[in-house]
C-alpha cells in the first residue's frame, strides 16, 4: 500500500461568493476559544466586501478591509487535529503579503504577539472609551484591557523574513512607554493613518525610531 505523505495545510484566499464559508469558520472558532470575545463576528455584508483568507478546512483565518486585518481567528480543535502549531505568525506573514497595512487587538499579550510578527503598537483606547464591546463581555475573567491600535512595521514579507532571520523584531516592551491614549478610537485611527503615510517610505526600524521620537 502506498503511503499517505502530510501535506500542512496553507492559507488560501477564497472567492468572493465564499464569504460565508469564512464567517462560518469565524463563528465556529469563536465557540470554543477561551478567548472568543475578543473577535467581533461582523455583519455578513462586512465579508462579503473583503479578502477573505482560511487555513485548510477553518483551522485559522482572517480577512483584510480597507487596509485592514480584522477578523482574525484560530479554531483550537482544528488546529490540533491538523497538527499545526505557531499559526499566529504564519497568519500575520500572509496578511503582509497581501497588503495588511493595520490592525487593533485587546491587550498586551496580544499586541505583543503582532509585534513579534512585523507591525507596530502605536496608540491605546481605554476600554469604556469604546461603544462596540461585545454584550457578553466576561468582565469577571477578562477585565478591560486596553484596545490597541497596530500599523504596519515591515515593508514586505522578504524584510519581515531578514529580521527575524537576525532576531531583530522588537516585542511590545519596546514601545510600551511610547503608546500614549487617545479619546476615542477615530482619533487613534487618524493618527495611526497620518503616522503611517509619514512612515511608510521607511524600513522596519526607521519606523519604529520614527514613532518613538515624535511621541517624546
Amino acid at each position: 500500500m502506498e503511503e499517505k505523505i502530510y501535506v500542512r495545510p496553507r492559507f488560501r484566499k477564497l472567492n468572493e461568493k465564499d464569504y460565508m464559508s469564512f464567517w462560518y469558520s469565524l463563528r465556529d472558532a469563536r465557540k470554543i476559544n477561551e478567548h472568543g470575545e475578543f473577535v467581533f463576528l461582523r455583519d455578513v455584508e462586512v465579508y462579503q466586501n473583503s479578502q477573505c483568507f482560511l487555513l485548510g478546512n477553518g483551522i485559522a483565518g482572517f480577512a483584510i478591509r480597507d487596509g485592514e486585518m480584522i477578523s482574525v481567528h484560530k479554531n483550537n480543535q482544528k488546529a490540533k487535529e491538523s497538527q499545526v502549531r505557531h499559526i499566529l505568525p504564519k497568519l500575520v506573514r500572509c496578511a503582509i503579503k497581501n497588503g495588511a497595512l493595520f490592525c487593533d487587538c485587546y491587550g498586551e499579550w496580544l499586541a505583543n504577539y503582532y509585534m513579534k510578527s512585523g507591525y507596530i503598537a502605536v496608540a491605546k483606547i481605554e476600554f469604556d472609551k469604546l461603544e462596540d464591546n461585545p454584550d457578553t463581555w466576561e468582565y469577571h475573567k477578562f477585565g478591560k484591557p486596553n484596545v490597541y491600535m497596530l500599523m504596519r512595521g515591515v515593508r514586505n514579507v522578504e524584510e519581515l523574513d531578514r529580521l527575524k532571520a537576525n532576531d531583530e523584531i522588537q516585542g511590545f516592551d519596546s514601545v510600551e512607554s511610547s503608546i500614549k491614549y487617545f479619546p476615542s478610537y477615530e482619533a487613534a485611527e487618524e493618527f495611526r493613518l497620518k503616522l503611517y503615510e509619514n512612515v511608510k517610505r521607511f524600513g522596519y526600524k526607521k519606523r519604529l525610531e520614527y514613532f518613538k521620537n515624535i511621541m517624546k
